[in-house]
């Protein structure tokens, strides 16, 4: 009897443990699965590498690659591959933030009940949040200079567009030597980190409404230059007296490094951590760059030109782009995604309410004082400039924002290498991609 016993135990401990496992395997099946498949070993989805079936769409149904009978197909002509090509990747895999890639199980058509069972032999569709419209208004706007356009839905987190310049034809792709410094695979809406100048106010701007509490009522003076540390932070011209609120529509250097001073270089670091311009962002699993702020010593030049958006500060477009759609949201930053969402992002909070609604307040008025209404028709706009020192030559130009506009809830940045004027130069091309954004196409 006792033998019985036993032996019911073991298989009863046998029986347990094939549920368990076979639990486990279950969970990592509907966890992983996707990635199991979308593997380029796997012979059922891949010949030589190559996707077997499938097809990527933007958000408005314009097909944009196919794969048929094993060969994969750019849409369009070569300036609308060329737009798209750091959207979708390269035939080589060198682009590795591409939809071909990162979005492999979707476009062959997997899904957890049936895996990759297709009867027909078709494959799926991948459909993005990116508008190509959008991008190749983006690229023809850029006009050959490096740089890059991005816009987020700051109510689904979709990414719309993440242009990048330079860039090329995938059907004619050039001769890029290892010795190559063009940086052409790389995508630097997401993957670059800049200098980022004056956009970086809206950082320190957010710290001083958050720590000092008399910010909003002091008298602010700039005479053309602030000495400090042996030097000088110095300013375009002499702003005179002014509130806080002209500081940043003027962009007053003299101002923001007095903030910086008095914040010090660790409080304004963890601002810039907690607002997600440090980390590394990510988009359905593709990791962004990191920004860089290092908290140079107290009552030093460096300090306060680090409030200003110079010294060894760095920032990526997205994460910008990314911080302008938490203004919009009342401080409430969206979770990132490059497939079409109809549904409300998940958000984390990032930024106190009240500092966030008194920013957009400031960029508005930004807007009506320095950058010109006329100069964006039609758009609800919110900015912030930026004209970024890299040393001999001219400035890098930044244009962020955001539109206070329900039906258009779009955030913005773009940064163009050597531009000049961030007003001037950044701004005309973020307004050229919103008037694309806002036209009712049949969405």
């Amino acid at each position: 009897m006792k033998r019985i016993q036993r032996r019911g135990a073991a298989v009863l401990a046998l029986c347990l443990a094939a549920a368990v496992l076979t639990g486990i395997f279950l969970y990592l099946y509907v966890l992983r699965g996707r990635d199991w498949v979308a593997f380029p070993s796997n012979g059922d989805a891949y010949d030589a590498g190559r996707l077997r079936a499938g097809r990527i769409t933007d958000r408005n149904g314009e097909e944009l690659y196919a794969v048929e009978n094993g060969v994969g197909s750019y849409r369009g002509d070569g300036d609308a591959r060329t737009a798209l090509l750091h959207t979708l990747g390269d035939r080589e895999g060198k682009i590795g933030t591409g939809a071909i890639y990162k979005y492999a199980d979707r476009i062959l058509g997997y899904d957890v009940i049936n895996g990759l069972y297709d009867p027909e032999g078709t494959g799926g569709t991948a459909v993005l949040a990116a508008d190509a419209e959008a991008l190749k208004e983006a690229h023809r706007l850029l006009d050959g200079h490096a740089g890059a356009v991005a816009v987020i839905n700051y109510k689904t987190g979709e990414v719309l567009c993440a242009a990048s310049s330079p860039s090329y034809d995938p059907d004619d792709p050039p001769e890029i030597g290892e010795d190559d410094t063009s940086g052409v695979y790389m995508n630097r809406a997401l993957s670059a980190a800049y200098t980022p100048g004056s956009v970086f106010k809206l950082v320190t701007l957010s710290a001083a409404l958050e720590t000092l509490d008399d910010v909003l009522d002091r008298d602010f003076h700039c005479s053309g230059k602030l000495d400090v540390g042996g030097g000088s932070v110095t300013c375009t011209s002499a702003h005179g007296d002014m509130k806080l609120e002209d500081a940043l529509a003027r962009s007053c250097n003299c101002v923001f490094a007095s903030l910086a001073l008095e914040l010090g270089g660790e409080r304004l670091r963890e601002q810039a951590e907690r607002l997600g311009l440090l980390t590394r962002l990510e988009v359905d699993g593709i990791l962004t760059a990191r920004g860089r702020f290092d908290a140079a010593p107290e009552g030093s030049l460096n300090l306060g030109w680090s409030g200003a958006g110079q010294y060894n500060d760095l920032v990526t477009p997205i994460a910008m782009a990314r911080l302008c759609a938490a203004i919009a949201n009342g401080g409430m930053a969206p979770e990132l995604t490059g497939l079409r969402s109809d549904e409300p992002a998940k958000t984390a909070r990032i930024m106190e309410e009240d500092t966030a609604e008194r920013i957009g307040e400031m960029m508005d008025y930004a807007v009506h004082l320095t950058y010109g209404e006329e100069n964006f028709p039609g758009l609800a706009l919110r900015a912030k400039s930026g004209t970024a020192e890299v040393g001999s030559g001219k400035p890098n130009a930044w244009f962020v924002g955001y539109l206070a506009d329900e039906e258009h809830p779009y955030a913005f940045a773009v940064c163009v290498e050597k531009g000049g004027s961030g007003a001037g130069t950044a701004g005309p091309v973020a307004n050229g991609v919103l008037q694309v954004l806002i036209k009712d196409r049949g969405k």
